[in-house]
């Protein structure tokens, strides 16, 4: 995509309304995991993958999930040209892409922030957020999130949180913490295969498996953060 030729290809595809012959077919949901992603079925790794997600496909996809993240991203890719919307489906089946949301992160009370572009099309955030409360007993929430967008449509993002309680400058107790994602890439069901809760903060485990053979094989990520009493944190996702 980084080349002109490729570009002019790209775009005369598009153009011509060129697709491909598989379509995606809507994925049956189960119980719901963690945050806004449903646990995948036994047999997803066994039956036949189909060969490409579609633009059409897609659009079935997030009207059939029924979520407040599948409705925006639904109304944001429908605004789209023409062409975006081409590059928008082949980008959402581009494992490398989701592989590199990553992040290695530390900080204190002022937390971080920053966008980074991957290619034309995508960007990955980086967000760290860190909210106290007042009274005898205060309260430090730290959230940790990292998000893949595709032309400012986020598409896929992992979140991991802790909250606990300080006096005198000493920690006293981890009170909460968790962990959720949110994706609205129908290449890929998305799965926290563990959660665990720290003394000083939480790790998960996720589990990314394709929908269609063009997304490859499947991607597993570890989340951690860690925090301590002087709001002082450390946060990383990677992929293993």
């Amino acid at each position: 995509m980084r080349s002109g030729s490729t570009w002019q290809r790209v775009r005369a595809a598009a153009a011509a309304g060129a697709g491909v012959v598989a379509v995606l077919a809507p994925v049956a949901s189960a119980a719901p995991a963690v945050g806004d992603i449903p646990h995948a079925h036994a047999s997803d790794g066994i039956r036949a993958l189909p060969a490409r997600l579609t633009e059409q496909a897609y659009v079935t996809w997030l009207k059939s999930q029924h979520t407040d993240a599948a409705r925006a991203t639904l109304k944001a890719f429908t605004k789209l040209s023409n062409l975006k919307k081409y590059i928008f489906v082949q980008q959402l089946q581009n494992r490398s892409a989701y592989a590199a949301l990553q992040a290695q992160l530390k900080g204190g009370p002022e937390g971080f922030h920053n966008t980074d572009p991957y290619n034309k099309a995508i960007s990955i955030t980086r967000d760290v957020r860190v909210a106290k409360t007042g009274g005898k007993k205060p309260v430090t929430t730290i959230t940790f999130t990292v998000t893949e967008t595709i032309y400012n449509i986020p598409v896929t993002s992992h979140t991991a949180w802790a909250s606990y309680q300080t006096a005198k400058g000493k920690q006293l107790k981890v009170t909460g913490s968790g962990a959720r994602a949110t994706n609205t890439n129908a290449a890929y069901a998305l799965r926290a295969k563990s959660t665990s809760s720290t003394h000083t903060g939480v790790t998960a485990e996720w589990h990314a498996a394709p929908r269609v053979a063009s997304a490859g094989k499947p991607v597993d990520k570890q989340q951690s953060l860690v925090a301590t009493a002087s709001i002082s944190w450390k946060a990383s996702l990677t992929t293993t």
